[in-house]
C-alpha cells in the first residue's frame, strides 16, 4: 500500500481556488453571442471618455475622445492603463466586458456574459 501524505493548507486552498476558477470559466458565454454596440455611444470610464471605433469577432475597440480629454485635463494614456490594469470588468450595452489591453488611444474589450446572469437579488 502506497503512503499518501496529507495535503498542506496551502495545497488545499490552491485546489479550492482552482475549482472556483473552473466554475467561473463555465459561466462565460461565447463571444459570438455578444451584442452589436451602437456606433454613436459615448462611454465614460474612470473619467476617460471613449468613442466606439469598431467591433469584430466579438472584441470591442473603443477610442479615447481627445477633445473631451483635453477639455477635462485627463491624461489619456494614464486613464487607459488604469482601466486595463485595475478593472476586472465593465458594463456596456447590457453586457459585461473585460478590458484586455490598450494601445495608444484604443482600449480593447472582450465580452464575458450578459449583466443579469448570476445575480441573486
Amino acid at each position: 500500500m502506497k503512503f499518501i501524505p496529507n495535503k498542506t493548507p496551502e495545497q488545499e486552498l490552491k485546489d479550492k481556488v482552482d475549482l472556483v476558477k473552473q466554475e467561473l470559466k463555465r459561466k462565460q458565454y461565447p463571444s459570438k453571442h455578444a451584442p452589436k454596440v451602437e456606433s454613436d455611444l459615448l462611454i465614460t470610464i474612470s473619467g476617460c471618455s471613449l468613442n466606439f471605433l469598431k467591433q469584430e469577432k466579438g472584441m470591442l475597440v473603443l477610442q479615447a475622445n481627445k477633445k473631451l480629454a483635453f477639455e477635462n485635463g485627463t491624461n489619456i494614456l494614464r486613464a487607459l492603463s488604469y482601466i486595463a490594469g485595475v478593472y476586472e470588468h465593465v458594463t456596456i450595452a447590457g453586457w459585461t466586458w473585460r478590458p484586455i489591453r490598450y494601445k495608444k488611444h484604443k482600449l480593447y474589450l472582450r465580452p464575458v456574459a450578459p449583466v443579469d446572469l448570476g445575480r441573486s437579488e
